[in-house]
Protein backbone atom coordinates (compact mmCIF):
# COMPACT_ATOMS: atom_id res chain seq x y z
CA UNK A 1 0.00 0.00 0.00
CA UNK A 2 2.77 2.70 0.94
CA UNK A 3 4.38 1.83 -2.79
CA UNK A 4 0.86 2.13 -4.37
CA UNK A 5 1.03 5.90 -2.69
CA UNK A 6 4.13 6.47 -3.15
CA UNK A 7 5.02 7.51 0.33
CA UNK A 8 9.03 6.39 1.46
CA UNK A 9 8.99 4.35 4.85
CA UNK A 10 9.85 7.84 6.63
CA UNK A 11 6.90 9.39 5.15
CA UNK A 12 4.50 6.83 6.85
CA UNK A 13 6.41 6.97 10.45
CA UNK A 14 5.90 10.80 10.10
CA UNK A 15 2.50 10.48 9.39
CA UNK A 16 1.43 7.63 11.51
CA UNK A 17 4.13 7.83 14.57
CA UNK A 18 5.22 4.21 14.10
CA UNK A 19 9.35 3.77 13.69
CA UNK A 20 10.69 2.80 10.07
CA UNK A 21 11.96 -0.28 11.94
CA UNK A 22 8.64 -1.39 12.86
CA UNK A 23 6.70 -0.34 9.25
CA UNK A 24 9.43 -2.31 7.48
CA UNK A 25 8.67 -5.23 10.14
CA UNK A 26 4.92 -5.28 9.39
CA UNK A 27 5.65 -4.92 5.57
CA UNK A 28 8.07 -7.98 5.30
CA UNK A 29 6.08 -10.19 7.23
CA UNK A 30 8.55 -10.20 10.19
CA UNK A 31 5.87 -9.17 12.79
CA UNK A 32 2.06 -8.51 13.26
CA UNK A 33 1.16 -5.33 13.82
CA UNK A 34 -0.52 -4.83 17.31
CA UNK A 35 -4.10 -3.36 17.20
CA UNK A 36 -2.44 -0.46 18.50
CA UNK A 37 -0.65 -0.30 15.46
CA UNK A 38 -3.84 -0.70 12.90
CA UNK A 39 -5.14 2.05 14.58
CA UNK A 40 -2.10 4.72 14.03
CA UNK A 41 -1.68 3.52 10.41
CA UNK A 42 -5.76 4.32 9.87
CA UNK A 43 -5.87 7.64 11.65
CA UNK A 44 -2.62 8.52 10.45
CA UNK A 45 -3.28 7.81 6.49
CA UNK A 46 -7.10 8.53 6.70
CA UNK A 47 -7.88 5.07 5.51
CA UNK A 48 -10.78 2.55 7.54
CA UNK A 49 -9.90 -0.75 9.17
CA UNK A 50 -11.45 -2.62 7.19
CA UNK A 51 -8.86 -0.88 4.50
CA UNK A 52 -6.16 -2.50 6.07
CA UNK A 53 -7.60 -6.01 7.05
CA UNK A 54 -9.28 -6.86 4.59
CA UNK A 55 -7.90 -9.26 2.50
CA UNK A 56 -10.40 -8.30 -0.95
CA UNK A 57 -10.81 -5.09 -2.14
CA UNK A 58 -13.16 -4.15 -5.32
CA UNK A 59 -14.08 -0.61 -6.79
CA UNK A 60 -17.88 -0.17 -5.37
CA UNK A 61 -20.34 2.50 -6.55
CA UNK A 62 -21.07 5.21 -3.34
CA UNK A 63 -24.64 4.07 -4.46
CA UNK A 64 -26.14 1.04 -4.00
CA UNK A 65 -23.73 -0.71 -2.36
CA UNK A 66 -24.22 -4.08 -1.18
CA UNK A 67 -21.69 -6.91 -0.48
CA UNK A 68 -22.38 -10.57 1.66
CA UNK A 69 -19.49 -12.47 3.78
CA UNK A 70 -20.44 -16.43 3.71
CA UNK A 71 -19.23 -18.45 7.11
CA UNK A 72 -17.12 -20.26 5.08
CA UNK A 73 -14.52 -17.32 3.67
CA UNK A 74 -13.60 -16.42 7.11
CA UNK A 75 -9.67 -15.30 6.70
CA UNK A 76 -8.38 -14.15 10.23
CA UNK A 77 -5.60 -11.71 10.13
CA UNK A 78 -3.98 -11.85 13.47
CA UNK A 79 -2.76 -9.06 16.39
CA UNK A 80 -0.88 -9.96 19.69
CA UNK A 81 -4.32 -9.89 21.36
CA UNK A 82 -6.82 -10.60 18.51
CA UNK A 83 -7.48 -12.74 15.56
CA UNK A 84 -9.67 -10.35 13.49
CA UNK A 85 -12.00 -11.74 10.45
CA UNK A 86 -13.42 -8.39 8.41
CA UNK A 87 -17.28 -8.69 7.47
CA UNK A 88 -17.82 -7.21 4.16
CA UNK A 89 -14.79 -5.90 3.67
CA UNK A 90 -14.83 -5.37 0.22
CA UNK A 91 -17.08 -1.99 0.49
CA UNK A 92 -14.92 0.72 1.21
CA UNK A 93 -15.32 4.30 1.93
CA UNK A 94 -17.82 3.30 5.01
CA UNK A 95 -17.89 4.54 8.53
CA UNK A 96 -18.82 0.93 9.61
CA UNK A 97 -16.33 -1.66 10.11
CA UNK A 98 -17.99 -4.59 11.25
CA UNK A 99 -15.40 -7.62 12.49
CA UNK A 100 -15.63 -10.55 14.24
CA UNK A 101 -12.60 -11.29 16.69
CA UNK A 102 -11.33 -14.04 18.57
CA UNK A 103 -9.98 -12.71 21.83
CA UNK A 104 -7.12 -14.30 22.71
CA UNK A 105 -5.55 -11.96 25.52
CA UNK A 106 -5.85 -13.09 29.29
CA UNK A 107 -4.12 -9.86 30.52
CA UNK A 108 -5.25 -5.88 29.91
CA UNK A 109 -1.62 -4.83 30.45
CA UNK A 110 -0.05 -7.52 27.90
CA UNK A 111 -0.83 -8.18 24.43
CA UNK A 112 -1.81 -4.58 22.52
CA UNK A 113 -2.93 -3.03 25.49
CA UNK A 114 -5.52 -0.23 27.03
CA UNK A 115 -5.85 1.73 23.53
CA UNK A 116 -7.00 4.68 22.49
CA UNK A 117 -8.48 5.77 18.92
CA UNK A 118 -11.24 8.06 17.24
CA UNK A 119 -14.32 6.39 16.53
CA UNK A 120 -16.84 4.41 18.45
CA UNK A 121 -17.25 0.50 18.70
CA UNK A 122 -20.18 -1.79 19.47
CA UNK A 123 -19.23 -5.78 20.96
CA UNK A 124 -21.92 -8.23 21.35
CA UNK A 125 -20.68 -11.43 22.72
CA UNK A 126 -20.64 -14.53 20.71
CA UNK A 127 -19.04 -17.03 22.33
CA UNK A 128 -17.13 -17.57 25.57
CA UNK A 129 -16.98 -14.28 28.12
CA UNK A 130 -14.98 -11.20 28.35
CA UNK A 131 -13.88 -8.38 30.43
CA UNK A 132 -14.01 -5.01 28.76
CA UNK A 133 -11.43 -2.78 30.80
CA UNK A 134 -11.15 0.94 30.48
CA UNK A 135 -9.29 3.97 31.36
CA UNK A 136 -12.52 5.50 33.72
CA UNK A 137 -14.70 2.72 34.53
CA UNK A 138 -14.17 -0.53 36.68
CA UNK A 139 -13.97 -3.86 34.57
CA UNK A 140 -17.42 -5.17 32.94
CA UNK A 141 -17.90 -8.73 32.46
CA UNK A 142 -19.98 -9.91 29.39
CA UNK A 143 -21.19 -13.52 28.45
CA UNK A 144 -22.88 -14.68 25.15
CA UNK A 145 -25.64 -12.30 24.09
CA UNK A 146 -24.17 -9.25 26.32
CA UNK A 147 -22.86 -6.42 24.59
CA UNK A 148 -21.39 -3.07 25.23
CA UNK A 149 -21.19 0.03 23.29
CA UNK A 150 -18.11 2.52 24.48
CA UNK A 151 -16.63 5.72 23.16
CA UNK A 152 -13.23 4.66 21.77
CA UNK A 153 -11.20 7.83 22.20
CA UNK A 154 -11.38 6.20 26.21
CA UNK A 155 -8.64 3.88 26.20
CA UNK A 156 -9.93 -0.02 26.30
CA UNK A 157 -8.74 -3.30 25.97
CA UNK A 158 -10.73 -6.54 25.81
CA UNK A 159 -9.64 -9.56 27.61
CA UNK A 160 -11.38 -13.38 27.75
CA UNK A 161 -12.30 -15.03 30.96
CA UNK A 162 -13.55 -18.29 29.59
CA UNK A 163 -11.11 -21.34 29.30
CA UNK A 164 -10.62 -20.72 25.52
CA UNK A 165 -10.59 -18.06 23.46
CA UNK A 166 -13.80 -15.54 23.39
CA UNK A 167 -15.32 -14.24 20.09
CA UNK A 168 -17.09 -11.25 20.07
CA UNK A 169 -18.88 -9.48 16.77
CA UNK A 170 -17.41 -5.68 17.23
CA UNK A 171 -18.51 -2.81 14.95
CA UNK A 172 -16.40 0.54 14.97
CA UNK A 173 -17.65 3.70 13.51
CA UNK A 174 -15.17 5.77 12.70
CA UNK A 175 -15.68 9.86 12.95
CA UNK A 176 -17.08 11.51 10.27
CA UNK A 177 -15.01 11.93 7.16
CA UNK A 178 -12.00 15.05 7.77
CA UNK A 179 -9.67 13.99 5.55
CA UNK A 180 -7.59 15.96 3.46
CA UNK A 181 -7.46 15.94 -0.45
CA UNK A 182 -3.95 13.93 0.44
CA UNK A 183 -5.92 11.47 2.36
CA UNK A 184 -9.18 11.05 -0.58
CA UNK A 185 -6.08 10.11 -3.02
CA UNK A 186 -4.46 7.65 -1.23
CA UNK A 187 -8.20 6.04 -0.62
CA UNK A 188 -8.76 6.28 -4.13
CA UNK A 189 -5.44 4.73 -4.59
CA UNK A 190 -6.70 1.85 -1.84
CA UNK A 191 -9.82 1.25 -4.18
CA UNK A 192 -7.86 0.26 -7.51
CA UNK A 193 -4.94 -2.12 -5.94
CA UNK A 194 -5.25 -5.89 -6.72
CA UNK A 195 -4.86 -8.07 -3.26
Amino acid sequence: MRKLFGMTLAEVSAATGLSVSALSKIENDQISPTFSSLMRLVEGLGLSLGDLVSLDSHDRSTEARMTVTRAGDARYRSTPSYDIWPLCGDIQHKRMTPMVERVRNRDPTSGDGLLSHSGEEFVYVLRGEIEVHTQHYEPVRLGVGDSIYLDSRMAHTYTTVSDDEAEILMIWLSPPAQSSRDNLEMAEALLARKV
